[in-house]
């Protein structure tokens, strides 16, 4: 049997040591490790990974602690998920104190006088994991009060038993094996492939295309795909709202996403999620037609792409008595023609700028 973990930190408690959760050895879980290769979960486990992972990932992302040792200290301390602290308060790491004004008492045994004594103490209360998750990665971003970089050289670690080594000599646990224990459990769980958490542009297009923000969109508009290492926040996308954005390149990315390119007014604006868009104009929505029109208003405007874009305008129709039409387009209700004159070609007018 493990030796079980008791931390002394001011913020953390020991919640585990009541409800068994802490020191049980991983050996004890269903877990099988064949040739250190193939690794089986219960349906549990596997549940307890599905919530937990893409939010540990997110964050190892935004403050560089590692996925691994994340995933490895809560399975440990929260026993998969099942302690009554985790499933009553999504508290995972037995933290202390109140979150947004929300908490939960329970009784807690602390060390005082080397004896062990039965107490009841206010652990935080969370809304979801991801809240708990933060809150243990901002503890070794920012360090306790104390001793803001006690945990300085955890962030941005990338072995994970160096991480684990880091971890047990900030004091994060008296136990002095409990950087084994994570070892061994992310050893164990094949924790080390979360950590793979940047993706990768698989293929990257020229377009032309214009797209606008989903109305009531929270989302994100980004210097690159957001799952791409060196992606960063730029603006909400909400900003944009009922803008026609110019979309330049497509990319799609290894965890199957795609992504858009996008400029306003001949500016460029970052990266922002397909999901997060409404195509206006593609390519695709134009037909061909073989039409002769007259010009109605000479100064009407003739643009790059058959949206009102004074980044794309290319001129007026002056001077010009008839053109010749090849494409048609609807866009927003509004049908646009591609004209010629002669064998040059012009550009994208409103139908009605012709006869």
């Amino acid at each position: 049997m493990k030796k079980s973990v008791k931390r002394n930190l001011a913020i953390l408690g020991t919640i585990g040591m009541m409800m068994g959760t802490v020191g049980i050895p991983v050996s004890t879980y269903a877990a099988e490790r064949e040739n250190n290769s193939q690794i089986s979960y219960t349906n549990s486990q596997q549940n307890f990974l599905d919530k937990i992972v893409p939010d540990a990932q997110k964050l190892q992302r935004e403050q560089g602690i590692l996925t691994s040792v994340t995933i490895a200290q809560a399975i440990l301390e929260s026993g998969w998920g099942n302690s009554g602290l985790t499933q009553q308060a999504n508290n995972l790491f037995g933290i202390k104190g109140s979150y947004e004004g929300q908490s939960i008492t329970m009784n807690t045994k602390e060390f005082y006088n080397n004896s062990w004594t039965t107490i009841d103490a206010a652990f935080r209360a969370y809304p979801s994991y991801y809240e708990s998750l933060e809150d243990h990665a901002l503890l070794f971003v920012n360090g306790p009060s104390w001793s803001p970089n006690k945990y300085a050289s955890l962030v941005g670690e990338e072995d994970y038993r160096v991480a684990a080594q880091i971890i047990e000599d900030g004091g994060y646990a008296t136990d002095p094996n409990y950087a084994e224990q994570l070892i061994e459990t992310v050893e164990t769980y094949g924790l080390a492939k979360y950590d793979q958490v940047y993706d990768t542009v698989t293929a990257k297009t020229t377009i032309y295309a214009y797209g606008q923000a989903k109305p009531n969109t929270q989302s994100t508009v980004w210097s690159l795909p957001n799952t791409l290492k060196g992606a960063t926040e730029k603006a909400s996308l909400s900003k944009y709202k009922g803008k026609n954005l110019r979309l330049t390149n497509r990319a799609k990315v290894s965890n199957g996403s795609t992504w858009y390119e996008a400029t306003l007014n001949g500016v460029h604006i970052g990266w922002i999620n397909a999901t997060d868009l409404n195509l206006v104009y593609t390519t695709s929505m134009e037909q061909e037609v073989n039409l002769i029109r007259g010009v109605e208003k000479a100064d009407g405007k003739i643009y790059a792409f058959p949206i009102v874009d004074a980044s794309t305008a290319r001129g007026t129709l002056v001077a010009l008595e008839e053109v010749h039409v090849d494409r048609q387009a609807v866009i927003n209700n509004q049908i646009w023609y591609r004209i010629n004159d002669g064998d040059k070609r012009l550009g994208w007018v409103e139908s009605p700028v012709l006869k």
